[in-house]
């Protein structure tokens, strides 16, 4: 099992436990995926941005940003959501080229139960926002499985973009409460797959519990992701430092992922 090299393995810290996350990243050699700034609008009300901004980007480690992504459709029929959301969205592009960050993660935002021309409409939509913001912000962007039922739009999407500035985050949490097995998200995507979001859950809803706590078969989980043959970043998705910590115990006791 060692014939993986360790991937670039991320937790999602929070500011104001800054000093805690710091220590366990160092002892542990991770890296960030900037949380803080998926509700940016409220720390740029509040007066924190450039504080946050600081941080993140003295601290060497920050790779990533997860957009923003609550109540967020770049793709929305009513043109006046569609603007909000493609600038909140391109605040989190423009944050993540300011701080160093070189991916961002999107949600897709895709209502689950719609397709035809409301998936097309998605599609084109979404295909032209990403590409631009990718070659505008020198980033690349991550569409994460969400509410998706299924890895139909995803893969219209990566199909239409065809380009490796835009890819696939799959979050193995999201994929176990969805309608198809986590292997179904491997085989629909796997050419497109160049990020992971690992957490645990019942297969009900999104907990985020501690890995190995829930449902999740996280022997077939690595060897899925083994199979891909392709470095991808992986971000432990748990709630707090002591349960990132004994994630990352958890992934190097059954040697997961790399470690």
């Amino acid at each position: 099992m060692n014939d993986i090299k360790k991937p670039l393995i991320q937790v999602q810290p929070r500011y104001d436990f800054r000093d805690d996350w710091e220590a366990l990243a160092e002892k542990e050699d991770l890296y960030y995926e900037a949380l803080d700034f998926s509700t940016q609008p409220a720390l740029t009300e509040g007066g924190l941005f450039e504080e946050y901004r600081e941080w993140y980007s003295s601290n060497k480690r920050t790779s990533s940003v997860h957009g923003c992504f609550i109540d967020v459709n770049p793709a929305s029929g009513d043109p006046a959501f569609r603007d909000l959301s493609k600038r909140r969205c391109e605040e989190s592009c423009r944050t993540a080229s300011l701080i160093g960050a070189k991916n961002v993660v999107f949600h897709s935002s895709c209502f689950p139960f719609l397709r035809g021309i409301y998936l097309d409409v998605w599609v084109k939509r979404c295909a032209d926002f990403y590409l631009e913001m990718a070659e505008r912000y020198k980033v690349r962007i991550f569409i994460e499985n969400s509410m998706d039922i299924d890895a139909g739009p995803i893969k219209a999407l990566m199909r239409a973009v065809n380009d490796e500035r835009v890819g696939v985050c799959l979050d193995i949490g999201h994929a176990n409460y969805s309608s198809i097995p986590i292997r179904q998200w491997f085989e629909e995507l796997g050419e497109w797959i160049g990020y992971i979001h690992l957490s645990d859950n019942k297969g009900v809803y999104d907990d985020h519990i501690m890995l190995g706590e829930g449902t999740i078969d996280w022997e077939e989980a690595d060897s899925l992701w083994r199979g891909l043959k392709r470095d991808t970043v992986i971000t432990i998705e748990v709630n707090g430092v002591a349960a990132s910590e004994a994630a990352v115990t958890f992934l190097r006791e059954h040697g997961y992922f790399g470690m």
